[in-house]
């Protein structure tokens, strides 16, 4: 990542530094941010499923995110023992599962 300027300016976005090319201000219905443009189609797809993120990065060299855990959802690491493919032996998975709360 490049030496990116710091800024107070989107402290309350948890956001350090100033806006470059690669930034958006996006709203998927939880409030305003600053997204890795990289980023948006993710995290809009997550949030259309009523998932909710907090945190992310994209960069040249990967990234990261987050998915905020309510009272509706579960998760679990487990490995890999597939029956009949076999593509993904061995291999470790996240499984999320959720159901959407009922609108109030």
């Amino acid at each position: 990542m490049k030496n990116l300027k710091s800024t107070d300016k989107y402290k309350h976005f948890n956001h350090y530094h100033e806006l470059t090319d690669g930034h958006q201000m996006v709203d998927f219905g939880d409030g305003e941010f600053v997204a890795n443009k990289a980023a948006i189609p993710l995290l809009k797809a997550l949030n259309e499923l009523g998932l909710r993120t907090r945190t992310h990065h994209v960069g040249d060299e990967g990234g990261f995110f987050s998915i905020l855990f309510d009272p509706h959802m579960t998760f679990s690491m487990q490995h890999v023992n597939e029956t009949d493919r076999r593509k993904y032996d061995g291999m470790t998975e996240l499984l999320i599962q959720w159901r959407t709360p009922k609108e109030q």
